[in-house]
């Protein structure tokens, strides 16, 4: 359990770092119709990829403390009180909000940002799509070092838990 725990942490902190490090200032680089083309191929996949790691975390996280015994001091004020608990309560809720801006992000990228126009569609909604997709982006771009900030505190309340 412990292993699929931590390799499971080590495919998210390295897909949201290699998103945030490497993909968004490539894509910046190049042509917005390639970088539309390139960010919809790769970002499908580092969707599926951090989804699924979030939820494997997630589950062997809480399946650990339970087995452990740990789940309800975890529940309690005493998770204050020891250092290694509080350090498991920054994992835990840095894993909180992984897993919301996660799903929010995703949510995003299928509802908006892949969305296809009808063939019938006019230079109206042409650019009010546009339009949309910039505002979104934006906010994307920005989740994306929120998550890259949430996914280091993971793994430090993970690393300082386990010492």
């Amino acid at each position: 359990m412990r292993l699929v725990h931590i390799y499971a942490a080590i495919v998210l902190v390295g897909a949201v770092f290699f998103n945030t490090v490497v993909l968004m200032p490539a894509l910046r680089r190049i042509p917005p119709a390639h970088s539309a083309v390139v960010a919809q191929k790769i970002g499908a996949g580092l969707m599926w990829l951090g989804g699924a790691a979030i939820i494997l975390l997630g589950v062997t996280g809480f399946l650990r403390l339970w087995m452990l015994g740990y789940l309800p001091a975890m529940l309690s004020p005493r998770v204050l009180k020891i250092a290694s608990f509080r350090w498991l309560a920054l994992m835990i809720a840095s894993w909180a909000a992984l897993f919301g801006t996660g799903t929010l992000s995703a949510t995003w990228y299928r509802t908006i940002l892949t969305k296809k126009l009808s063939y019938s569609a006019g230079l109206r909604e042409l650019e009010d799509r546009r339009a949309e997709q910039a505002r979104v982006s934006g906010w994307q771009d920005r989740l994306a070092y929120i998550n890259l900030t949430l996914a280091v505190l993971a793994a430090l309340g993970g690393i300082m838990a386990s010492s």
